[in-house]
């Protein structure tokens, strides 16, 4: 017999951000997407993984969470993402857009 009851629903967000070698930059980033405003770990969300492309100059921080959180997380990286990056100095091989560049889900 099947249930028809909604269970725990899964999202993920392929954000693709503009820097690719420097740590320091994309550590916050990561963290923003895990931490609430309230500075408490989300329960439901996290950082399946972190590919970087030195030669293109470009990070992409596959973000998953329950499907009523994901805009959340990916939101508060992405405003973590805006200062630091600084797009007048920013080269690779990769056209980019801006600091973050892609918000795929």
């Amino acid at each position: 017999m099947s249930s028809t009851k909604v269970g725990f629903r899964l999202a993920a967000c392929l954000l693709n951000i503009s820097e690719a070698r420097k740590k320091k930059i994309l550590e916050p980033l990561t963290k923003a997407a895990l931490i609430t405003e309230s500075g408490q770990k989300h329960s439901q969300a996290t950082v399946l993984n972190i590919l970087f492309d030195y030669d293109y100059h470009r990070s992409v921080i596959i973000i998953a969470a329950t499907i009523d959180m994901l805009g959340a997380t990916v939101i508060a990286a992405c405003a973590e993402a805006l200062q630091p990056i600084d797009m007048a100095i920013q080269e690779g091989i990769h056209p980019c857009l801006g600091a973050v560049d892609l918000v795929p889900i």
